[in-house]
């Protein structure tokens, strides 16, 4: 199958998640891949694009999140300017989308972006009787930067929801906010995401790893993974560190990954005399992932619940179960129809407890390894990247 995926984040640049994983599993599948992405970071990419053209670069056999994959990957042009970015960045998208798509007859559009790069995608795709599936991983109208823009981007909603060929949403949240806008029941499923657990394993401690953050044999770790949101309840584990640090005085907090909020983390670190035990790891390969949350002792992702995190499934959680971690977490509506609770690996705890919850578990390695065990064993039957990929290609299949 010929499939084109369009969203509007920079496929070579954001941090690895379904975006990246779901492409070049269906290339070692065997598809024929190509994506249309938008330079979102090129205002706080210290090395990227910097240019103004407006020509279409494209990046042949490129892989993010495994080696053996090869999709291709086109980033249109735009005016690199404050707001003249995003405009320039849609016109310039909805051209190149609409010239591939005469030009190369993909079997089928799969499309993540809405705000920017979703309307001109869809006519592009009506005008050349392509299908297009929208994979629903989030609520657009709650992540755009303003409330002005909310209104509108509501209306793209409730047009694309309506008019594209199917809607494959993440998570029953999200399933039932696509049906609050009257789309029928009958276009709307749901296929959450995934691990590769052959990655994504079981496997001993890198003690040697750990040194590079000043991280002894002793020490206890915990980890958080991915993006520092504001609402990543990273500041109160950082306000409620010492109580930890009381029980356990070698207990570090390791954060891999980046994000807005990092800068004001670290400077919240600094200021309550705790840089030696919360540190920042920063962005690191995809395949050293699996090697740093072995080497953890508890993971944890300490959302706060928000309009943005309320519906939403983290890749993260299935990589740490994967891996045979417990996870602790605070308890978000979408995730929970998937994990549940320790039967599933996951400890779920409110944030005014998560420190002390965490204690109780470095104290107990007997639960610790049972959770780890759980977690291996609901991944692997369930939640397994290349099951969901031929899942997906089975129900785009049915529009081709």
């Amino acid at each position: 199958m010929k499939i084109l995926v369009v969203h509007e984040v920079n496929y070579l640049r954001k941090i690895i998640y379904e975006f990246q994983i779901l492409p070049e599993i269906l290339s070692i599948l065997g598809h024929d891949v190509t994506i249309i992405d938008y330079d979102d970071s090129w205002q706080t990419a210290s090395n990227g694009d910097r240019s103004w053209g407006l020509r279409t670069r494209v990046h042949e056999e490129v892989h993010r999140a495994y080696p053996e994959a090869a999709v291709t990957v086109r980033r249109p042009g735009m005016i690199r300017m404050p707001i003249v970015s995003r405009i320039s960045g849609a016109v310039a998208s909805g051209v190149d989308v609409y010239r591939f798509i005469r030009e190369h007859s993909p079997d089928v559009v799969l499309l993540y972006g809405i705000p920017t790069v979703g309307l001109q995608s869809w006519f592009a795709a009506r005008r050349f009787g392509v299908p297009v599936v929208l994979r629903s991983i989030d609520v657009s109208s709650r992540l755009v930067p303003s409330p002005v823009l909310g209104p509108p981007t509501r209306m793209i909603e409730h047009f694309l929801y309506n008019r594209v060929d199917a809607v494959v949403s993440v998570t029953p949240h999200l399933k039932n906010y696509v049906l609050s806008y009257g789309v029928p029941e009958s276009r709307v499923r749901v296929l959450p995401s995934g691990v590769d657990s052959g990655m994504f394993s079981p496997g001993p401690r890198n003690d040697r790893m750990l040194q590079q953050w000043g991280i002894e044999p002793d020490d206890k770790v915990i980890l958080f993974m991915g993006t520092m949101y504001k609402f990543s309840g990273l500041d109160r584990m950082i306000r409620d560190f010492p109580r930890l640090l009381s029980r356990y005085p070698g207990a570090k907090l390791l954060t891999v990954g980046s994000g807005e909020d990092e800068e004001r983390l670290k400077v919240l670190a600094a200021e309550a005399g705790l840089s030696s035990s919360i540190l920042f790891g920063g962005m690191q390969p995809y395949a050293a992932l699996p090697d740093i949350i072995r080497s953890a002792d508890v993971c944890i992702n300490p959302f706060e619940l928000n309009a943005i995190t309320r519906d939403i499934l983290p890749t993260k959680l299935f990589q740490y179960l994967a891996c045979s971690k417990p996870v602790m977490a605070t308890e978000l509506p979408g995730t929970m129809p998937f994990l549940a609770g320790e039967e599933h690996g996951m400890v779920y705890c409110p944030l005014e407890g998560f420190v002390d919850r965490i204690g109780d578990l470095l104290d107990a390695p007997a639960e610790r390894e049972h959770l780890g065990r759980k977690g291996v064993e609901v991944t692997r039957a369930n939640y397994e990247w290349k099951r969901i990929a031929e899942t997906l290609v089975s129900w785009m299949s049915e529009f081709a």
